[in-house]
């Protein structure tokens, strides 16, 4: 009886413990969106949106920017102006802006979201082409909270590789990673907000150039990342003697590839793709059926050249988003070893080619 009365007292006392450090909603300024940028003096920029609980606010978000030298600081500024004490546990989207991103180990601004353990790591990041500015003080009246309209955009648009969807905690692990190099989420406020692709880092951080969606899907396809949709609409050329091109749509219904590699005086990559496409657009006159396979070769050599071209441009910057260094430095460790401080240049210096089987599984209900 007295071990069932004690247990009744402890149970009581745990329950009040939690009344009395409980925090309302309206005592805290919940940061949904955060973003990060350089003024013209290449001051530190901090911007924050959060949710308004208040009945009588005609407005339910409450947008501020501050300069400060750190984002860990800003929170003072914050808190002299919001309304509520501010908390970074349930921020869905950081904004970086690209005049920021173009300077070297960027990323240190991003120390208190890995070093505090109540920040969220599970953040999507965005690189602003423009003032991040331009997207905090964005206010669409047909579009939800600015916040989950943004995290909506960029899953959507990641299960159709218009672009890629990073993390706080992936960006960290392609940083701190040898063997890749960083790609993130790319927007731009035009009359609206577009998602223009993925903007590429090199290994200090600093942003290189961007893919546009057609390109994003080949870098996906490379690195083995071949859930979501994959349409394409490319020109292709079926006559040698023809000049013309002709426009053909299709989307993927099976993607498998492999990469293997290995050194001989310099690093060697072969990457072999093989697609099973259904074709969902044909702008000119053709016998499926009959010349499946001269459509197929045609295909074949159209998607090996975007292969390539992309290839040499990532090569030309010096950047691995692809990840080939995670690939070398499983496969031909020892002299991965020698060049892993230089993986990049080395990456620059060796070979990597694309192999492209294309088969048609479907061709729609008109042949």
């Amino acid at each position: 009886m007295k071990r069932k009365v004690l247990c009744c007292i402890l149970l009581l006392v745990f329950m009040m413990t939690g009344c009395f450090d409980q925090t309302n909603v309206e005592d805290v300024s919940l940061t949904l969106m955060l973003g990060i940028d350089l003024d013209q003096n290449d001051n530190l920029l901090v911007y924050m949106s959060s949710p308004v609980f208040s009945k009588e606010a005609k407005r339910k978000e409450e947008n501020t920017g501050v300069k400060s030298v750190t984002v860990r600081n800003s929170r003072e500024e914050f808190d002299a102006t919001v309304m509520a004490l501010t908390s970074g546990s349930k921020t869905q989207v950081f904004l970086v802006g690209k005049r920021l991103m173009k300077q070297k180990n960027w990323e240190k601004y991003l120390d208190p979201f890995y070093r505090d353990p109540k920040n969220t790591v599970t953040t999507r990041v965005i690189a602003v082409d423009g003032p991040v500015s331009d997207v905090i003080f964005y206010n669409p009246k047909d579009k939800p909270r600015l916040p989950l309209y943004l995290t909506k955009l960029v899953d959507t648009a990641y299960l159709r590789n218009v672009t890629v969807k990073t993390t706080l905690q992936k960006l960290h692990e392609q940083t701190i990673d040898k063997g890749m190099t960083a790609s993130i989420t790319e927007m731009k406020k035009k009359n609206k907000l577009w998602l223009t692709g993925t903007a590429l880092l090199d290994e200090k951080g600093r942003y290189k150039f961007t893919l546009k969606s057609d390109e994003n899907k080949l870098l996906r396809i490379l690195q083995h990342e071949t859930k979501g949709e994959f349409p394409f609409t490319i020109p292709i050329k079926l006559k040698s003697d023809n000049q013309d091109k002709d426009w053909i749509s299709f989307s993927t219904q099976n993607i498998k590839v492999k990469t293997k590699v290995r050194y001989d005086n310099h690093f060697i990559f072969h990457i072999d793709v093989k697609m099973r496409i259904g074709i969902t657009e044909r702008l000119f006159s053709f016998n499926t059926r009959k010349d499946a396979a001269k459509l197929q070769k045609a295909i074949e050599t159209k998607m090996e050249a975007d292969f390539k071209q992309l290839i040499k441009k990532i090569q030309a910057a010096e950047i691995d988003p692809i990840g080939l260094g995670i690939y070398a430095r499983t496969y031909t460790y020892p002299q991965w070893k020698k060049v892993q401080n230089n993986w990049n240049k080395a990456l620059a210096k060796g070979d990597v080619n694309v192999k492209v089987s294309v088969r048609i599984g479907g061709m729609g209900t008109i042949k």
